[in-house]
């Protein structure tokens, strides 16, 4: 699928007030389609609402057993026997064209979801744990798929077998109707009796797999941690909590549903007793046949049946409907990072000018980064350096658009960075981040990662000069061996360096390296550092660094505290100041 249409995927509106046109629109099928589909359905279905007419013509027969009436008796027979074979093809052939459509929506529904997580902005991430949103995208889109499938044929079934029920005892003794409107305030106060416990309950395990989830995706990730400081018992203790307080939800989620179910079955179960006695009295009185009681008495237990299936459905459909909700919290949330009608980035020289810009999470919280003013000039390396949490990579995830100032403004080339669509901009940078990240895949896949064709001289290049072909040629099968999730069978050197050559093939015209050489040992660190100053050569370069000695040749340092700039200049120049870059030069030496 093309960028062009995953973005469409989102066009729609997406509302959790009108699921029901939501869901259709992601399903984007013709009203035709639908009407084939039922048509279908009903073929399908005629058995079960024509071999009651054919069981009571049958006792009619037996009642009267004369030579036509037995040749009708096998004029019955064969309409049963065909109406009742077909049903194997048609079943099949209808179950593939609902699932046909559901699937394409639960496809659809992934694809908008996972599409609309790349469009928010970080400061959504930030506050949203990893693992809510993996079970948004699969346990709440199965949830939509599960109840989509249910209303589709048994919903459809309920409502189909109770149309024609009531038809046909229309036109056969209209009286009997009288016992069916017994079933619809039943049916409306048992819903609404439960309407409320059952959407809560839902919602409350909604939540708490949601709170597991997350938990377990956070285990998952501490577990070196963990068995470094052998706290194993207490991260186990944090899981069974999360593990239990989603048992308890749904156990209690579980008995709301037996209630509801339970006391719907006790109750339509009376209703047919009830309609088996007025069949009785009108047979008695003359209105109606022998064969037209059990006619009746099959239609009214279709309808009991079908009354039950639809009231039963609700737990589901309650489910579901949670689910739509919770999904809405990710593709209806404002928090989007707007690129939509703004300047085109084609060409990036490589400019960058901050005017006092600066940064703050929140409202109450003291600003990251305050009155910070800088002028990059194309082709210079500027490094940021400062204590921890002086602002460094702060203004970083500024530069490159994850994150907005909250005051100033920073200048692209010229250009205001709010009046740029920074998806198109950040194609001419690369970023190598402190933690590299690598994903489950061979050497070259997350070397060229996002990339559709690459030039193999260009490859060889960048894999030589990162000194990536050191390690490559000792793995089975090269470039083509593969690593595992997050690059577990590799050392955190040779991860760093294969995150570097994958900033490099890029040949972007800005660089960022957060602390790119943290990881390195000190032969890997010197053969990196060569390529470096190789490869960034002509190109706008900004280096966060703590190790001092790995920013010796920037053209400008940029000494940072409490988020402001302190000190400017060359390693020399601010070398013979003898102010803060010194004395943090001096204490990395002692």
């Amino acid at each position: 699928m093309s960028v062009k249409d995953r973005s469409r995927l989102l066009e729609f509106n997406y509302h959790v007030h009108r699921p029901s046109v939501t869901l259709l629109n992601l399903a984007d099928r013709s009203a035709a389609y639908y009407l084939w589909v039922l048509l279908v359905f009903i073929i399908k279905q005629s058995p079960a609402w024509v071999l009651p007419i054919i069981t009571g013509k049958a006792i009619d027969v037996l009642s009267d057993p004369s030579a036509e009436a037995m040749r009708n008796l096998m004029v019955y027979a064969l309409i049963g026997f065909v109406l009742v074979v077909q049903n194997i093809p048609m079943h099949t052939y209808f179950i593939r064209m609902l699932s046909g459509t559901v699937r394409r929506m639960e496809q659809r529904l992934r694809l908008a979801l996972v599409t609309r997580l790349q469009h928010l902005s970080f400061a959504f991430h930030d506050r949203t744990e990893g693992g809510r949103l993996q079970a948004k995208v699969l346990r709440d889109v199965e949830q939509i798929q599960g109840m989509c499938m249910y209303i589709g044929e048994i919903a459809t079934m309920g409502l189909t077998t109770i149309v024609f029920c009531v038809v046909l005892t229309l036109l056969k003794e209209p009286l009997m109707l009288m016992t069916y409107v017994v079933l619809v305030p039943l049916c409306i106060g048992l819903i609404r009796l439960f309407k409320g416990s059952i959407r809560r309950r839902n919602q409350s395990f909604r939540n708490n797999i949601e709170s597991m989830s997350a938990e377990v995706t956070q285990m998952i990730g501490m577990i070196p941690v963990a068995r470094a400081h052998g706290v194993e018992e207490q991260a186990l203790d944090r899981i069974t909590r999360e593990v239990q307080s989603v048992s308890r939800e749904g156990h209690l989620l579980d008995r709301i549903n037996a209630v509801f179910q339970s006391s719907s079955w006790v109750t339509f179960q009376m209703a047919l007793l009830v309609g088996l006695g007025v069949g009785f009295w009108f047979c008695y009185n003359g209105r109606i046949s022998v064969g037209d009681v059990v006619l009746f008495q099959a239609l009214f237990t279709q309808i009991v049946g079908s009354v039950n299936m639809l009231t039963n459905a609700y737990p589901q459909i309650a489910r579901g409907m949670e689910s739509v909700r919770s999904i809405g919290e990710v593709l209806e949330c404002p928090d989007l990072e707007l690129n939509e009608g703004k300047r085109a980035v084609s060409e990036v020289k490589g400019a960058v000018k901050y005017q006092n810009v600066s940064f703050g999470f929140g409202c109450g919280d003291d600003p990251v980064v305050r009155d910070f003013n800088l002028e990059v000039n194309p082709g210079e390396c500027i490094a940021l350096v400062g204590p921890s949490g002086a602002g460094k990579s702060t203004v970083v995830n500024l530069t490159i658009g994850f994150r907005r100032p909250t005051g100033g403004r920073i200048l692209l080339d010229g250009n205001d960075m709010e009046q740029l669509d920074m998806r198109q901009w950040r194609r001419h940078i690369s970023v190598v981040p402190q933690q590299s990240l690598m994903f489950a895949g061979t050497v070259r896949d997350n070397i060229t990662f996002g990339m559709q064709q690459v030039d193999p001289v260009l490859l060889e290049r960048i894999i030589k000069a990162t000194h990536v072909d050191e390690f490559v040629a000792r793995l089975p099968h090269g470039l083509d061996s593969w690593v595992g999730e997050g690059g577990a069978s590799l050392s955190g050197g040779q991860r760093q360096r294969l995150a570097i050559a994958r900033a490099l093939i890029r040949e972007p015209k800005i660089i960022f390296l957060d602390e790119a050489t943290s990881a390195l040992d000190v032969e890997s660190e010197h053969f990196v550092q060569a390529a470096l100053e190789e490869l960034i050569a002509g190109r706008t370069t900004f280096i966060v660094a703590h190790r001092l000695s790995t920013i010796r040749r920037a053209d400008r340092i940029v000494v940072m505290q409490d988020g402001r700039i302190v000190e400017t200049g060359s390693y020399d120049e601010l070398m013979a100041r003898n102010g803060v870059f010194k004395r943090m030069r001096d204490l990395s030496n002692a």
